[in-house]
């Protein structure tokens, strides 16, 4: 064999290794051949609704996610508002980019925040949406998930870890020098629901790994609750494990659902988008200079014939008559399923890779059951939160189980204390809890989530959902 041609097969054979090595070390290599491969017809619409609200948490989301969205709403004539929850300033491998600094100060953050900001008015330009109908909310950057579930009225705003700032410094907000805090991002997006009458939503889906994500997926759909409003829900993903595939500009592919949200309790459907809309798309997403130089295949990767949406359909949890087995391996009264996590093989993460949420209520006590990958480990705090929405008011439950031990913590004002009717039973990998839900009577809805922390570090989560309390047939 040619000896050059020898040298180049190895460098390339060698590539080649290099490349899978890379590639299996950070992905589930199943899962990605699954959204390569698999096709999932998901229905069509046409129709973005009437009077259109967008909320999301960073400036580009609301191009990644509904560029065809607002660029049929305005060729429609539909009114639009786009809101903007945070000006995405806190994400350093860009702030050391945007500012050529490794170390970004605070200053810098706030600069980035600036630069984002106008990103987002001269995208929304391109798809012909006016500055006046884009309304920047200035809350922190990486912190909405606090203040969902630590941050909410305590009179102690969350500090952001950008800025380090407690209330916001922008000035062209919604609300200039808001404190950071969950009760007065919920009051802003209320206020502006009430105001602008929406009839379509567009949010965050709670799957979404990013916290900011699926954080203000949690805010929205409360204050849609909350309201009681009559609307219909787009929820849209942008961040999940081999999603989309592959991390590519390909105009002439489908967005699809990804294959390990089968079992989600989601109902997806797709909005197609003619080529002069993926065009118009493609060119706004470019307008996000600051996030292009740091990540730009995975933002053109959106660039699809369709954009994608799901809805989630309240789950019911059954109200019985018999009290079943809670040392059931098969853990009855399954609700979700979650997949099994990726790379994490340590048994501890095996611990606290979250796999089934189950619930039923039996003798006026409502029963809680988390399923984990390996038996539960007294190193995890595994946390269980709801919030319950009754006719004239909103309460809320946050438990942790703590080595072994389960606490009932006190994050808010409208906390329910002592709402603990018994020990916690732990089966291996199955935990139980009962709880004792005062004036089920009254209760709409329950809005909950788990999650599994290690090391103070967010190792898992079950996406929150709505649920409610109903006779079994």
């Amino acid at each position: 064999m040619n000896k050059k041609l020898f040298k180049w097969k190895y460098i390339f054979i060698t590539f080649v290794l290099i490349v899978a090595i890379i590639i299996a070390s950070v992905m589930n290599l199943k899962t990605t051949f699954a959204n390569l491969t698999e096709k999932k017809p998901v229905p069509n619409s046409d129709d973005p609704g009437q009077r259109i609200l967008v909320v999301v948490p960073h400036p580009d989301d609301e191009s990644l996610g509904m560029a065809g969205v607002i660029q049929k709403s305005i060729e429609l004539k539909r009114p639009i508002k786009v809101v903007i929850v945070t000006d995405g300033e806190s994400y350093k491998k860009a702030a050391q980019v945007f500012t050529g600094d490794i170390n970004p100060t605070p200053a810098d953050f706030y600069k980035l925040g600036l630069q984002r900001h106008s990103e987002s008015l001269a995208a929304m330009s391109v798809l012909g949406l006016p500055k006046d109908d884009v309304i920047f909310l200035g809350f922190a950057d990486g912190s909405t998930r606090f203040l969902w579930s630590d941050f909410w009225d305590n009179g102690k705003p969350r500090i952001s870890g950008g800025t380090n700032a407690a209330y916001s410094p922008y000035k062209d907000v919604y609300k200039p020098g808001v404190a950071y805090t969950g009760e007065n991002l919920e009051n802003e997006l209320q206020d502006i629901m009430k105001s602008f009458k929406p009839t379509d939503i567009y949010y965050p889906l709670a799957d979404d790994i990013h916290p900011d994500h699926w954080a203000v997926s949690n805010f929205t759909r409360y204050a849609i609750v909350a309201l009681n409003l009559n609307v219909r829900e787009h929820m849209f993903l942008v961040h999940h494990p081999q999603w989309p595939v592959p991390w590519l500009l390909m105009p002439n592919d489908s967005l699809l659902p990804p294959t390990d949200m089968k079992d989600s309790n989601t109902v997806w459907q797709s909005i197609p988008l003619s080529k002069q809309e993926e065009a118009k798309k493609e060119e706004a997403i470019k307008q996000y200079t600051s996030q292009i130089k740091v990540m730009e295949p995975f933002l053109l990767a959106f660039v699809r014939k369709n954009e994608l949406f799901g809805t989630k359909p309240v789950i019911t949890i059954p109200e019985v008559e018999t009290k079943p087995n809670l040392y059931d391996k098969n853990m009855p009264f399954s609700l979700l399923s979650i997949p099994a996590g990726g790379v994490l093989d340590q048994e501890i993460y095996k611990s606290a890779d979250l796999t089934k949420l189950a619930s039923f209520y039996y003798d006026n006590h409502l029963y809680i059951g988390v399923q984990t990958l390996s038996p539960i480990s007294k190193n995890v705090r595994y946390n269980i939160e709801m919030r319950l929405f009754y006719n004239n008011s909103i309460k809320r439950i946050d438990l942790g189980l703590v080595n072994g031990k389960l606490y009932q913590y006190r994050k808010a004002n409208n906390s329910l204390l002592k709402s603990i009717a018994s020990r916690p039973i732990i089966d291996k990998n199955i935990l139980w809890i009962k709880l004792n839900i005062p004036q089920k009577q009254d209760l709409r809805y329950i809005f909950m989530g788990s999650d599994s922390i290690y090391k103070e570090r967010l190792i898992d989560k079950i996406p929150w959902n709505m649920y409610k309390i109903s006779k079994q047939a």
